[in-house]
């Protein structure tokens, strides 16, 4: 039995299109005219899948905010192997993923780095795409805060998603002496959570 590829439909096609516009040159450059061009699709075939321009950029945010949960399921389902591995040793799962999560913010790839800044571009110019935003980083923070003692947990990932928006919007640039002095203070916390 030989395995078929799937040719990608043009709502799929409009959308990565859509998407790497707004990644490349900002959400204010995303028209429907442009999104129909760089698809290769009329402006009717375009409007057939998304009415405005405010559909397609909620589908597109909507696709970035599912990347993100895609990274964070393979972060998620690497840190299970790792906790079933090395049961009984001295780091618990959400030490885990609080060190996947200094590791995120510390060095985040430049990819992902652009697919934050245009989800932030995209509610500024946009607040109706927000709920799905709003949803990521509400199971983002359920996962971290279930436990008794999360208080702890909640304010590392809270101190380091704040780090995170202030390079993402620019407002400073850490000297590399001060990221690393951030980084050592974040790690020696972690060593106080059970």
């Amino acid at each position: 039995m030989t395995k078929t590829t799937r040719r990608p439909s043009s709502r799929d096609k409009i959308l990565e299109v859509a998407t790497a516009m707004v990644a490349e040159h900002g959400v204010q450059q995303l028209t429907m005219e442009a999104a129909a061009a760089a698809a290769g699709v009329t402006k009717a075939g375009l409007i057939y899948h998304f009415k405005t321009r405010d559909d397609l950029l909620t589908a597109v945010v909507e696709g970035m905010v599912h990347e993100i949960d895609v990274h964070s399921h393979v972060v998620e389902a690497r840190l299970d192997a790792h906790a079933k591995k090395t049961a009984g040793q001295a780091r618990s799962k959400l030490q885990l993923l609080l060190r996947e999560q200094v590791e995120m913010a510390f060095n985040t790839p430049p990819e992902l780095q652009r697919l934050m800044r245009s989800l932030l571009e995209a509610h500024s110019s946009n607040p109706k795409v927000l709920p799905p935003v709003q949803a990521l980083f509400e199971r983002s923070y359920a996962v971290i805060g279930d436990g008794t003692d999360s208080g702890l947990a909640l304010l590392i990932s809270l101190a380091l998603d704040g780090m995170q928006l202030i390079d993402l919007l620019q407002l400073h640039q850490f000297t590399p002496e001060q990221r690393k002095s951030i980084r050592t203070a974040v790690e020696e916390l972690l060593t106080q959570i059970p």
